[in-house]
């Protein structure tokens, strides 16, 4: 049974700053990698430190950060042209790890084992996901594509079932583990390319998928998946799916939507002056804060609500380079960290 919209519900927010670097522009060597606020976001510092290395990150594409669940100053970095870092400083920071790859693709947490981390890594020529039980310092491989040229794009642990882990390779195909990476099954073959892979942490056996043909449902795990009806005036080009606090999110060609029913009813957030040219990259609501306050990048441009989307405060980096990665600190929210990254708006998933 498919999911059907219902209604769309506007709200207009009052936004305070726009991007003023266009597409066109060229890109700088020295803007890239991570910046740090330990104000709120009054005071920004770069943060590209290589320890024991003279070079830095200052030209590195940052495409996602990952805090250590159970220690709030443990940071992991992916960087898009540079591999894996780890920050035990919440980013002043940092330390290479895995340096037989420069190819990462994601990494994630086990909620049930303190200490293990999973990353799907590109490693002589082959796609692989590799796992370390001792905080991300020693790894081993648990999984290897069959062949060249094939990858995983997103490696997954179930915050429901132990042992479990999510995985999908570059040509659409789902597949599972119960055994932390010992054996694994195929799920579902969605035989296109998946822009986003969520694992609800709010209900169990939820998944969400996101393609170029739009929003997948799963309720069983990944054993199989309904394909959600959009409304066409929630436009026809997809780039990001998140859960977050009970509610799904999506980033499509024509602006931000949210559903509290997933995916019954959207409501559009208007949050850009042009979201074709500037899509919202990511999404993080601050830990210990009431769900109205949260931070989303778009452009060069970070926007944090306090009231739930009905006005934001725009803070506006002067780069060449976008907002593509958001980090709050658990224990600290004035201290967040914004990863950038250049974006290719003529690759899967970006308009």
């Amino acid at each position: 049974m498919f999911l059907q919209n219902k209604n769309f519900i506007f709200m207009f927010p009052l936004i305070l700053a726009f991007p003023v670097i266009g597409q066109g522009c060229s890109v700088s060597t020295t803007d890239g990698g991570v910046y740090k606020t330990v104000d709120g976001g009054e005071k920004w510092n770069q943060e590209v430190t290589i320890e024991d290395n003279k070079a830095t990150l200052a030209d590195s594409n940052t495409t996602k950060l990952l805090a250590d669940p159970n220690n709030s100053d443990v940071v992991f970095m992916i960087s898009a042209n540079q591999g894996l870092f780890v920050s035990n400083k919440f980013g002043d920071s940092w330390k290479r790890i895995l340096p037989e790859t420069s190819t990462v693709y994601d990494i994630d947490a086990d909620p049930f084992n303190q200490g293990s981390f999973y990353a799907s890594v590109l490693l002589n020529n082959r796609g692989k996901i590799i796992a370390s039980n001792n905080g991300g310092t020693d790894w081993n491989e648990i999984y290897t594509e069959t062949g060249k040229g094939s990858y995983l794009t997103a490696v997954k642990a179930d915050p429901f079932i132990k042992d479990s882990l999510l995985a999908v390779n570059s040509g659409g195909l789902l597949i599972r583990s119960l055994d932390r990476g010992n054996t694994w099954k195929p799920m579902f073959p969605f035989n296109e390319p998946v822009i986003n892979l969520v694992v609800d942490k709010e209900m169990a056996g939820s998944l969400w998928v996101l393609t170029q043909k739009g929003v997948w449902h799963s309720v069983n795990g990944g054993i199989d998946f309904q394909h959600l009806e959009l409304n066409s005036e929630m436009g026809y080009s997809f780039s990001l799916l998140q859960k977050e606090r009970g509610r799904l999110f999506l980033q499509t060609d024509k602006g931000l939507f949210q559903s509290a029913d997933d995916g019954n009813v959207w409501e559009k957030i208007v949050t850009l002056n042009n979201p074709s040219e500037f899509p919202v990259n990511t999404i993080s609501f601050f830990p210990g804060a009431s769900d109205r306050k949260w931070a989303i990048g778009a452009g060069m441009t970070l926007y944090i609500t306090e009231d739930d989307g009905i006005s934001f405060k725009a803070i506006q980096f002067d780069l060449s380079r976008e907002v593509g990665s958001i980090l709050v600190k658990s224990n600290d929210p004035n201290q967040i960290l914004v990863g950038v990254k250049v974006i290719n708006r003529n690759k899967l998933g970006v308009f």
